[in-house]
């Protein structure tokens, strides 16, 4: 047998267009409808021709009744909440079902997340919801590059995905998080100040040699005991209107608990003696931790992707 296939729609890049769902599965609905509604709902959105990727993903409780006893991913666990330094804290709003649709073409994209929708109203009830697009040249609403130090498109797979011959081989941890952003307090900052937050130039997003230990880049980088980065894969992209802005944060990686690790960082918890100094601006509310399948898996639970 070869090596599990990822979903390839976790690294389809130049899509613009981004619509996120969030479902939690009725208490009393079969195994066997979720799954039905699930393969009608790809089966009706139109991704053929390009028109859409989808990404599926599952919270813990809901991958393991679709795996009936089956060995899960190691470290797969619910989202729990981060109490924080100074008040700050990461709430958590597990849910069972996460639908990602992107494309080039708001009309594309929002048939598929309809279509998805509708499939899956008989079994579930949607529970989040955030359509997001690609800022100018991927950048955060702030004004700053998000996802500067993402892995090469060669390298990505490795640090998103499972090793084959684990548990779950082939499939991604995921996090999603929405972020509500404080521009007007963030926007009267000098640039020079901003750059010290994030650690990176606006304009170019190099590096600032000089950055503070509380600045975000600062927080957000994880290593191991040996001082090598444990890497993640963001697809993050903005959301908002007139009335709120802000950041729908996804990140996939082999190993949950880099994300456990990068948040802590980020809150200064387990000790820590300091937090992101972004917490000032932007405040998260919500979160939960979904599993990505490999097709392979997909397959093995009775889904089809189109």
């Amino acid at each position: 047998m070869g090596n599990p296939t990822p979903q390839p729609g976790i690294f389809a890049l130049g899509t613009r267009y981004h619509h996120h769902l969030e479902f939690d599965v009725d208490d009393d609905v079969a195994t066997a409808a979720v799954v039905a509604a699930l393969q009608h709902g790809l089966d009706s959105a139109p991704v053929s021709g390009g028109a859409a990727n989808v990404v599926v993903g599952f919270g813990p409780a809901l991958w393991q009744r679709l795996r009936d006893g089956r060995e899960l991913p190691g470290g797969f666990e619910d989202f729990a909440e981060v109490s924080g330094r100074d008040g700050h804290r990461a709430p958590a709003t597990q849910h069972d079902i996460w639908i990602w649709v992107h494309g080039g073409g708001v009309d594309g994209v929002l048939d598929a997340a309809v279509a998805v929708s509708a499939a899956l109203d008989a079994v579930a009830s949607l529970a989040q919801e955030c359509a997001s697009f690609v800022y100018h040249d991927s950048r955060d609403l702030t004004g700053f590059v998000d996802g500067t130090a993402n892995p090469a498109p060669v390298e990505a797979p490795a640090v998103a995905c499972i090793a084959p011959g684990a548990p779950g081989a082939g499939g991604s941890h995921v996090l999603t998080q929405r972020w509500v952003h404080d521009l007007a307090s963030f926007e009267a900052l000098p640039v020079a100040d901003q750059e010290r937050v994030f650690g990176r130039t606006k304009a170019a997003s190099d590096a600032i040699p000089d950055r503070p230990t509380t600045s975000h880049i600062s927080k957000a980088e994880i290593h191991d005991a040996d001082g090598e980065e444990r890497p993640i894969y963001r697809r993050s992209t903005a959301y908002g209107d007139v009335g709120e802005r802000g950041l729908y944060f996804v990140a996939f990686s082999a190993e949950q608990d880099r994300f456990d690790e990068m948040l802590a960082q980020m809150y200064g918890t387990g000790g820590r003696p300091e937090r992101d100094r972004l917490l000032d601006f932007s405040r998260a509310v919500s979160g939960s931790y979904y599993f990505a399948p490999s097709l392979d898996d997909l397959i093995a639970v009775g889904i089809v992707p189109a």
